[in-house]
C-alpha cells in the first residue's frame, strides 16, 4: 500500500499536485487542531509521569600522587575509579548505606532487594565524565524534602565512605556543586515534548489527508474510465 501510494505520488501530474496542495491548504485548520491536541496530550502525559523535583550534585574524583606514578597513570586510575563509583550507586550495599545515614527511612524502600534496586534506579540517575573525573548524581522525587535527603545521603557516602567501594587507594571525592533542587521537568524538556507532540499530530493528519485525497482521486478516475467505456460501447453498437 505504501509503495503503491509512493508511485502514485511520484507519477502525479502537475495538475494533481496543485490540487493536492490546495486540498492541504483548505485542511490547514484541522492539521493545526490535531497537532495542538497531540501537543496537549504529550504535555499532560509528561507532567503526570515525571517526578516533581530533581536534585543535582556534582562530584570531583581526585587521586593523590603516590610514589612514581605519572599524571597519565593517575588520570587513568581516577577514570577507572570514577566508573566504579558510578556503578556501585546502583547496588544493594549502597542502598543499605543510604538507609544507615538515617536521612532516608527504611520503610521508603521495598523489602526485597530486587524491588529496592528497581525503585532506586527509577529515582537515581548517574551521569559521568570519567576523563574529567566528574560524576553527576540526579535524584528524582515528587517530595522536596525526600529529594534533598536522598541527595545528602548519597553525598555523605560518596565523600566519607567511598573507601567501602574503591579498595586501598588514596582517593578523594569532593562535592563541586549541590545538591541543587530544581522543578522537574524543566522548561527545555517540556518545550521539546510539546513541539514533538505537535509535529507528530500534524504529520499523522497530513498522512491521513493524503490517503483520503488518493482514494478520492482514484475513485474519480475510475468513474471517468467507466463512463468512457460506456460511451465507447454505445458508439460501437450504433
Amino acid at each position: 500500500m505504501v509503495s503503491i501510494n509512493f508511485l502514485y505520488f511520484k507519477n502525479m501530474s502537475s495538475i494533481e499536485g496543485k490540487t493536492l496542495i490546495r486540498f492541504m491548504k483548505k485542511s490547514i485548520g484541522s492539521i493545526i487542531i490535531v497537532g495542538l491536541f497531540f501537543a496537549l496530550i504529550s504535555f499532560f502525559l509528561l507532567i503526570s509521569t515525571e517526578k516533581r523535583f530533581k536534585a543535582k550534585t556534582d562530584f570531583l574524583i581526585v587521586q593523590d600522587q603516590m610514589g612514581t606514578q605519572d599524571f597519565y597513570s593517575l588520570s587513568k586510575s581516577a577514570e577507572f575509579l570514577g566508573g566504579v563509583l558510578g556503578e556501585v550507586v546502583y547496588s544493594s550495599v549502597f542502598i543499605e548505606e543510604v538507609i544507615a545515614t538515617g536521612k532516608v527511612d527504611s520503610e521508603f524502600f521495598p523489602l526485597s532487594d530486587r524491588e529496592r534496586l528497581r525503585k532506586w534506579k527509577k529515582i537515581v540517575k548517574i551521569e559521568s565524565s570519567p576523563r574529567l573525573g566528574i560524576i553527576r548524581v540526579e535524584v528524582f522525587e515528587s517530595d522536596y524534602e525526600r529529594a534533598l535527603n536522598i541527595s545528602e545521603a548519597i553525598a555523605e557516602i560518596m565523600t566519607k565512605k567511598n573507601y567501602l567501594f574503591r579498595g586501598k587507594v588514596n582517593l578523594d571525592v569532593r562535592i563541586l556543586t549541590g545538591p541543587i533542587i530544581e522543578r522537574n521537568p524543566d522548561n527545555e524538556k517540556i518545550a521539546l515534548v510539546v513541539v514533538s507532540g505537535f509535529i507528530l499530530g500534524a504529520l499523522l493528519k497530513v498522512i491521513q489527508l493524503y490517503y483520503l485525497f488518493v482514494r478520492k482521486n482514484n475513485y474519480n478516475n475510475g468513474e471517468d474510465m467507466y463512463l468512457e467505456s460506456l460511451i465507447q460501447q454505445e458508439k460501437s453498437n450504433m
